[in-house]
């Protein structure tokens, strides 16, 4: 796991923001097996309370939810005034080109079409932990 998590002791801290109670219990149990720790929200509003009071690493974000849509959360969380966002890895069955160019645009690192496999979500949320270790990590370019 690429540097220290959001708890200072270098676990890392992911958000499940998924309506489907199957979906999210299967989520929890590959990331806690995979050394994450792991909280959970039923749909949107849930999930921006808990972005609101709670530092995050990772948010995984379901985009149709009930009471807001993923959508809805990625554009609140731009409005959050925070040192460090969490990073955010949109699963969602649409797709389309213009699905997924909404989600970057809105905000979103990263996205994963349902259905997917759980090695390929253990390795983008590795790959984005490892991208942000390595963007804090690199020294920075003098002006001119």
């Amino acid at each position: 796991m690429a540097g220290r998590g959001a708890d200072g002791r270098g676990v890392t801290r992911i958000l499940i923001a998924e309506d489907d109670a199957d979906l999210r219990l299967l989520l929890r149990l590959v990331l806690h097996r995979a050394g994450h720790r792991v909280s959970e929200a039923r749909d949107g509003v849930e999930a921006l309370e808990a972005i609101s009071r709670e530092t995050f690493d990772v948010v995984l974000l379901d985009n149709l939810m009930p009471r807001m849509s993923g959508i809805e959360v990625l554009e609140s969380v731009q409005l959050l005034r925070r040192v460090e966002r969490p990073l955010i890895l949109v699963i969602s069955a649409l797709a389309t080109r213009a699905d997924i160019r909404s989600y970057y645009v809105r905000g979103a690192d990263d996205f994963l079409a349902k259905p997917f496999s759980t090695d390929e979500l253990v390795d983008r949320v590795s790959m984005l932990l490892d991208e942000r270790s390595l963007t804090q990590c690199a020294p920075r370019r003098e002006a001119g």
